[in-house]
């Protein structure tokens, strides 16, 4: 059953929502959205994301295995079935600070994603992107959504600053069927040898089932953001780790430099893989 990973293609945005939207499925996507996401969302939430792909500084992929047929969302032509999807972006980019700042002259708003939110789609809280407008599922539920997007935002902001260009792991995620097999690790792997070979560190949110994962390939836990889903009619705290991974190569003290320095409780972590 051989993987390959290959960059994700707009005629495969269906396959990704899907894949994400299972592999998140818990009590936070739960609480996140009134009732399950319909098939018509799931479209809308696809085409808008086809938009994104092919964009500056982002990266798609995809992992595929070659012994499966293409799934039903996905074109005959695929050459495999995909059961793992993930998305990189270098932060910080002169092309990135550039469209914020317009954006936040016209609209007051820009993108923002975290890897360890459990919605079909990852847009701002405020139902818009920094190139165009939004489309958000009718599910959705804005303002538990917010109330978990904005102190993820200023954790990231503190920790990593907003100037310094570093690598982040936006989104990450491998079909239930499959998970166990190495697919995310593929995923992971080319993502930190792309921020080894830049000399950049590495940024992500992380859950607790996904926290030992990332550790083992040398991201750190800075700081932990606790979710009362009780707040919203659930039962329960989230918890998110903000982990950071200093580029291999650095010594200690030049990587240290570059992220904020922050207190850290032992034992804090969650995204899904």
């Amino acid at each position: 059953m051989p993987l390959e990973i290959r960059p994700l293609q707009p005629s495969d945005a269906l396959s990704w929502i899907r894949t994400r939207a299972l592999a998140y499925y818990g009590p936070t996507h739960d609480i996140l959205h009134n009732g399950l996401v319909s098939e018509q969302s799931m479209r809308g939430v696809a085409e808008d994301r086809k938009r994104e792909i092919g964009s500056p500084n982002v990266w798609h992929w995809k992992i595929v295995d070659t012994d499966l047929t293409p799934g039903q969302d996905e074109p005959k032509n695929n050459d495999g079935r995909i059961i793992a999807v993930a998305v990189w972006k270098l932060m910080n980019s002169e092309d990135d600070i550039q469209i914020e700042a317009r954006d936040e002259a016209t609209d007051g708003t820009s993108t923002t994603e975290h890897a360890s939110i459990p919605t079909e789609t990852e847009q701002t809280a405020t139902g818009h992107n920094s190139r165009y407008k939004t489309f958000l599922p009718p599910e959705l539920r804005v303002d538990a959504l917010q109330s978990l997007f904005i102190p993820l935002d200023s954790a990231r902001d503190e920790i990593m600053g907003t100037e310094k260009p570093f690598f982040m792991l936006n989104s990450l995620a491998t079909h239930p069927d499959h998970q166990g097999r190495g697919a995310g690790k593929l995923l992971l792997n080319w993502g930190v040898k792309k921020a080894d070979d830049e000399g950049l560190i590495t940024y992500l949110d992380a859950s607790q089932i996904a926290r030992p994962i990332y550790e083992r390939r040398g991201f750190e836990v800075k700081r932990a953001i606790e979710w009362d889903r009780t707040v919203w009619g659930g039962e329960g705290v989230d918890v998110h780790y903000c982990m950071v991974r200093l580029p291999q190569g650095r010594s200690k003290h030049d990587s240290a430099l570059l992220v904020s320095k922050q207190p850290l409780d032992q034992d804090e972590a969650f995204v899904a893989l």
